[in-house]
Formats: C-alpha cells, structure tokens, sequence
C-alpha cells in the first residue's frame, strides 16, 4: 500500500513564552489597528502605518494608546521585569519626555474615539521617560522599565489571565514635536511594538 502523511497546519501567534528556573517570559504583540493609536489635541488617529511616542501638536494633550490582548499572566503573580519594544522607522536624533502609566482597568476595552487614551484612569504607578538618543531606521528598541506599572494591574482583584491591558504614554515636553515614528500595526504586524514580560507563578 502506499503510505499517505497529514500536513500539520501552522498558525501565526501574537504571544510567545519561554520558561527558565522558575520565570516565565512573554512577548504580547499588538495586533490590530485599533489597538495602537494617538491622540494629539482633539485628534484621534488609529489606522497610520507609524505611530509616534512623546509629545505632538499640543503637548498638553498627546498620547500613545497601546492595548495588549490575551495576557497570559496569571492574577497576582510577581512582576520581575516590564518593558516594551518599539521598532524605529528612520534615521531620528529628538528630546523626547513621557509618562507611561495603565488603564485602571481589570480588562481594558478597546480605544475609540468615544474612549481615548486621554479618557482613561491610569495607574498610580507612573515611570517618567526622558532621553535624547539617536535611533536609526529599522531598529528596535527597549523603553523603561515598567514592572511597577503591570504589577498593579495583576494585583487587582478582578484580573483575570487572558484579559487585555491598554499602556498609555503621555507626552509631558514643554515644546511641540518632542516625538519619535515607530511602525504601527498597518505597517507591518512582524515589527508591532511589543510588551515584554517575566514574572514568577504566585
């Protein structure tokens, strides 16, 4: 008889994990365009191929709203390490000052323009960002370090592992364009700006 074989399909996943002594890591993917957006002012924006973090036309009034989905991060675990990654679309040398907090949220909803960045309780755990580096084109990069900011988050009696958990940066330069482009979600899903996470089990 002639042997037959099943093809195992593939599948394209916006989570990966790795297990090491007792720490789990987990990279958490945007993936929608809805789930990366700005604001800058009254204007609202979520379906640009590049997003962009610090401070815009009104720097009173800019954000970055950045909504993970699916984290596998059970309640109450030990936050060792937070950070994200962003991956430069050109060659940028700028100031750039921000505040990165959470939605105060056991599951956050989706931004719209009804539910913006700038309509949410944030966390009281805020890390303050400020650099003036030079980035160059297609190129990732790590922010700051912000395990204080999803540890309140887990913390909270209604997480759940599986929720969704929406980052927002709040430009806080004195002058306008205090920015740098990063690819959004319609530019390309292989470089959406990533959460990365290691906690320990409770």
């Amino acid at each position: 008889s002639t042997p037959t074989s099943t093809r195992t399909p593939t599948s394209t996943a916006t989570v990966t994990s790795t297990q090491v002594s007792g720490q789990q890591t987990v990279t958490f993917v945007i993936n929608s365009g809805i789930n990366d957006v700005n604001e800058d002012g009254t204007s609202f924006v979520s379906n640009t191929t590049t997003d962009w973090i610090g401070s815009g036309a009104n720097p009173s009034a800019s954000f970055a709203g950045l909504r993970f989905t699916g984290i596998t991060i059970p309640h109450n675990a030990t936050i060792v390490s937070a950070h994200l990654e962003v991956y430069s679309v050109q060659g940028q040398w700028i100031q750039v000052t921000m505040q990165t907090a959470a939605d105060l949220s056991d599951n956050s909803a989706a931004f719209s323009a009804s539910s913006k960045p700038s309509q949410r309780t944030l966390t009281t755990a805020k890390i303050a960002h400020s650099s003036n580096t030079n980035w160059a084109a297609n190129t990732w990069y790590s922010l700051d370090e912000i395990k204080a900011v999803v540890q309140e988050i887990v913390n909270r009696s209604g997480w759940q592992s599986g929720n969704s958990l929406s980052l927002i940066l709040k430009g806080t330069a004195s002058g306008r364009y205090g920015r740098k482009n990063v690819r959004a979600f319609e530019g390309g899903a292989a470089q959406a700006i990533r959460l990365v996470v290691t906690y320990t089990f409770p």
